[in-house]
């Protein structure tokens, strides 16, 4: 009888130490993906030098590909901080926000960085679902003069 008691507790302990290392697997799953993600966007926006239709298409594509998350009808992209949200709402179908920063004027410093935000899912049956957002900021996309500009000087 003593054995048993005990055996009970063992199992128990067993059961909750699986859970755990289930939760924290799919966990360390779904940042990598979302980080993935979110490189993938930033290296799109620098090779394509800025947020345009084909960084657009590109992206969208490789989120077709991994099996990134659709948007759900009540997601829209938060405030942040000093920049400009440049990803239309009803353009996309997944749930990303990329933003132009205005925190360093391009044409003071020349420059200009996006910055991406794109979530982690998880989704728990006891506790509900919820995301956490990966925030990743472009390089220096250096903004040239265009041919304009020279012949009309």
């Amino acid at each position: 009888m003593k054995e048993s008691v005990g055996s009970i507790a063992l199992y128990n302990f067993i059961i909750v130490y699986i859970i755990l290392v289930f939760a924290i697997l799919s966990a360390m799953l779904s940042y990598n993906k979302a980080f993935k993600i979110n490189s993938r966007i930033l290296g799109t926006i620098e090779k394509y030098e800025g947020w345009n239709s084909a960084s657009y298409r590109e992206s969208n594509r490789y989120l077709n590909s991994i099996g990134y998350r659709q948007k759900s009808p009540n997601f829209s992209c938060p405030r942040y901080d000093e920049s400009t949200a440049v990803q239309q709402d009803q353009r996309s179908i997944y749930q990303y926000c990329v933003y132009l920063d205005l925190t360093e004027s391009p044409e003071t410093t020349g420059y200009y960085r996006y910055n991406v935000i794109t979530y982690i899912y998880i989704d728990l049956p006891l506790v509900g679902d919820f995301s956490l957002p990966i925030k990743g900021k472009t390089n220096r996309i250096y903004k040239f003069t265009d041919s304009q500009e020279l012949n009309e000087n």
